[in-house]
């Protein structure tokens, strides 16, 4: 019987699978100019998400970014409430935001004040469509830069893919993440760009930056010292050395772990549950 499902499985996935067979087929059969007008017919429908705040419309342009679309409501359901209890007119910034699944659903909230910052340009133009499509390209602030530790303005480079959308990617070389290029990028201290620009406070900041946090944090001393900021989420787990240096570093500045986000995480046909985000509150 375990033979027999599987194959009935297997059959099942190639089955749905032909249409997307058939519409690659199709296309190559094509020509250049033909290929590239139907890329344009279907970038024009966008993908159609649900949400407790209202539909939200993503750019269905790969397969990455579909499943980051298609995944909003389930792949971080706490990081979703977290941004549910933020008070109306808190100024929200979404460091790191890819194509902008959080950045969106804020934005959708209609009551935050929603910076969006990634310097990856492929992820960038999906934040920027993103919000394009759903109207908020005026109400949302997005900038395609880099934040660290450096005490001004600077160029850095992005080891990045152009052709690998809805990737993430990093400052620093990873021998299990090395892209076949590089991009350069500004990158500021999070107080220097407060103070150069002369921007509001961030009352909530989400960090999601592998490999980077401790320097981004390092680069807003004076930021975090300020009371208006009042929530961090940052991808990390204080089971790592690293994540034991945030915890530290933050609770100089009177936060602590308030709650430990989970994320879920499909590969096949197994779901699994993994600690992913911790949220810092400040405390008194």
């Amino acid at each position: 019987m375990r033979v027999v499902r599987k194959a009935f499985l297997r059959a099942t996935e190639l089955v749905q699978g032909l249409p997307a067979v058939i519409g690659v087929t199709s296309l190559r059969l094509a020509s250049a100019r033909s290929r590239a007008s139907a890329i344009d017919t279907l970038l024009a429908d966008p993908i159609m998400v649900d949400s407790p705040h209202g539909p939200i419309k993503f750019l269905g342009h790969g397969r990455l970014s579909y499943g980051r679309a298609r995944g909003l409501l389930t792949k971080e359901p706490d990081s979703l409430a977290w941004i549910d209890a933020m008070e109306p007119g808190s100024v929200f910034w979404d460091i790191g935001a890819n194509i902008g699944t959080l950045t969106l659903y804020a934005a959708r909230r209609e009551a935050l004040d929603v910076w969006s910052f990634e310097p990856a340009a492929a992820n960038y133009y999906n934040l920027a469509a993103n919000c394009e499509l759903n109207g908020y390209s005026k109400d949302v602030k997005c900038l395609q830069l880099g934040f660290s530790n450096r005490n001004r303005s600077s160029l850095d480079r992005l080891n990045v893919s152009q052709l690998m959308l809805g990737r993430s990617f990093s400052f620093k070389r990873c021998p299990k993440k090395d892209f076949p290029a590089w991009q350069s990028v500004q990158v500021w201290s999070i107080d220097d760009f407060i103070r150069h620009y002369d921007v509001p406070c961030p009352n909530h900041i989400k960090i999601d930056v592998p490999g980077l946090t401790n320097e981004i944090l390092e680069g807003a001393a004076q930021t975090l010292a300020r009371l208006e900021v009042k929530e961090l989420q940052i991808e990390t787990t204080d089971t790592r050395e690293s994540g034991r240096r945030i915890v530290s570093l933050l609770a100089g500045y009177g936060f602590e772990i308030a709650h430990r986000n989970v994320r879920h995480r499909k590969r096949g046909r197994t779901v699994s549950t993994v600690t992913r985000d911790l949220v810092f509150v400040r405390t008194g």
